[in-house]
């Protein structure tokens, strides 16, 4: 723990919990909605019409893979940071 950590009152710890358990659902959330997100644009890619005569038009469910791909990251690091918060309430518990 560094020099500048706060040592919470064992009264605090249930409140902060609660905040932890609330950040990791919503990150698990967005994870959820962006894996959907992938499912559905690569659906779209998927089914996309071949025809020779026409060229098919695959940019915007290109982008929203990317999009949902990036969404997927941020919620995957707001989630780590939330467990890294939660490690430290436990490691401040134990001391």
């Amino acid at each position: 723990m560094s020099s500048t950590a706060k040592v919470l009152p064992r009264a605090a710890v249930p409140g902060v919990m609660d905040k932890i358990t609330g950040i990791n659902q919503t990150a698990l959330d967005g994870i959820q909605r962006g894996l959907e997100k992938l499912r559905e644009a690569a659906h779209e890619i998927a089914t996309a019409p071949v025809e020779r005569s026409e060229p098919v038009e695959l940019i915007e469910p290109l982008v929203e893979m990317i999009e949902a791909q990036r969404a997927i990251e941020a919620s995957a690091v707001v989630m780590r940071r939330a467990n890294d918060a939660f490690d430290s309430v436990l490691d401040a518990l134990r001391s």
